[in-house]
């Protein structure tokens, strides 16, 4: 009977399959070979100081607590199920476990046989994402043939049509037996058709050309804008022909001369409005300047200067405008920047410019670029200036020339006051006094108000 136990203990042990034996009961290891030490990683009295759960990841507990009840529960020999482990490294494995329940001294046991299976698992997972990476492609292969937008079909050196694809209805509205016979030509515009066959007679010397834009008419009468590729495939015997991709790409040009026409007209705006846009990125320090700076300031922009604006700003204003900036660009809470200063034109004559920037910041509130508006108000200031000195010499006038009435006015009410309590006169003439009176203060009030207004403004 010894030898038998050391037999079975030998057989156990030297297995170079990982075993372990498991109290079903309490869950700790009751005994372990030594390909499953090496397995995980851990010395003989180490792992018999673990439980199932401790080499478990603490995700799939609950799915281990269920196979353990199913264990207790299950009348089969053996069970098979896959799992995942800890190694003593916490490096997690893929493992296969075959398991069988006996009784020891009247404890159950659980046997367990471990197949690492963490190379076959990345496999078989690799295998899936080939296999659903092999339908998509097939879903997008059957999509772009079905659903596809391009026009193929096979002509011979003459433009007549021997094969015409399915998508020709949807793209032209033309049916492909429509065509078939017919010279494309017959479909092309007059002015396009010249050019059109000058780019194919080039095939005869290379395989493939790529024709300009050129304009086809559709099943309804309209002219499309067509691109299209053509290869020379004659010396096919199964294509013998040459093979057209087309797209139709009218949107396309239409959306390009509408851009064309809304830079034309942005042009003329800002040329009109008498002011200087520039567009400085930030991050890379590179500014883009509008046309009003020539046309305003008079620079030429064919000659790129990054510091076209910082290095003519007016000598005596340049110290506190570029703080204000950079103080701008260092605040998260700004946005936009209005000022005024000093500007030198590249004739050296100083003007006065308006400036308004709006600063684009990233979700961290760093300023990543600056849109600016630069106006010319040198004409506006010197109109305001003109304004200011004529009102000041206006107060001027009016304060010296008022106070002149009022003196002759004082004199004037102290002669009346005199002259209306005299005796010799009649009462007709006290009523002129006092009629001369009245208008006297009435004269006195109105160069009080001229005055007071003067001073308002």
């Amino acid at each position: 009977m010894e030898d038998l136990q050391s037999i079975y203990k030998n057989l156990f042990q030297l297995n170079p399959q990982p075993l372990w034996t498991l109290n079903t009961e309490t869950l700790k290891f009751v005994d372990v070979n030594v390909a499953a030490l090496q397995l995980y990683g851990y010395l003989r009295e180490e792992f018999l100081q673990l439980t199932i759960q401790d080499i478990t990841p603490p995700e799939d507990l609950p799915k281990l607590e269920e196979a353990i009840r199913n264990l207790k529960n299950t009348s089969n020999s053996i069970i098979v199920n896959r799992s995942r482990h800890l190694t003593k490294q916490k490096d997690l494995i893929n493992v296969e476990l075959k398991s069988s329940v006996y009784k020891s001294e009247g404890v159950v046991n659980e046997f367990v046989a471990v197949t690492d299976i963490t190379e076959q698992i990345k496999t078989e997972l690799a295998f899936e994402v080939a296999q659903m990476e092999l339908i998509r492609r097939e879903q997008r292969y059957k999509a772009l043939v079905q659903g596809g937008s391009d026009l193929t079909a096979i002509i011979d050196m003459d433009g007549i049509y021997k094969f015409v694809s399915e998508s020709c209805g949807p793209l032209l509205g033309l049916e492909p037996e429509h065509l078939l016979g017919k010279t494309a030509f017959d479909y092309i515009h007059p002015e396009d058709s010249e050019r059109v066959a000058q780019t194919l007679s080039q095939l005869t010397e290379i395989k493939r050309v790529m024709i300009e834009p050129f304009r086809f008419r559709d099943g309804f009468g309209h002219w499309r804008w067509i691109s299209t590729a053509a290869t020379n495939l004659l010396d096919d015997p199964v294509i013998s022909g040459i093979v057209t991709n087309s797209k139709d790409i009218t949107d396309v040009i239409n959306a390009n001369n509408e851009l064309r026409l809304s830079n034309e007209r942005y042009k003329l705006v800002l040329k009109a409005a008498d002011e200087a846009i520039c567009d400085w990125d930030i991050i890379n320090d590179h500014v883009d300047w509008g046309i009003g700076f020539q046309e305003i300031f008079g620079y030429d922009l064919n000659i790129y200067n990054n510091n076209l604006w910082s290095d003519n700003i007016h000598p005596d204003d340049k110290d506190w405008v570029l703080q204000e900036v950079k103080e701008t660009l260092d605040d998260p809470s700004i946005h936009i920047l209005y000022s005024e200063y000093r500007f030198l034109k590249a004739n050296r004559k100083t003007t006065v410019i308006q400036y308004r920037g709006i600063f684009l910041r990233d979700e961290k509130g760093k300023a990543i670029r600056a849109v600016s508006a630069f106006r010319d108000i040198t004409a506006q200031k010197q109109s305001l200036n003109k304004i200011q000195m004529q009102n000041k010499q206006l107060k001027e006038i009016a304060w010296t020339q008022s106070h002149k009435v009022r003196d002759s006015l004082t004199r004037i009410m102290g002669l009346v006051e005199l002259l209306k309590d005299e005796e010799f006169l009649t009462d007709s003439q006290k009523q002129l006094i006092d009629y001369l009176r009245i208008s006297a203060e009435e004269l006195d009030l109105g160069v009080r108000e001229i005055v007071k207004n003067a001073e308002r403004s």
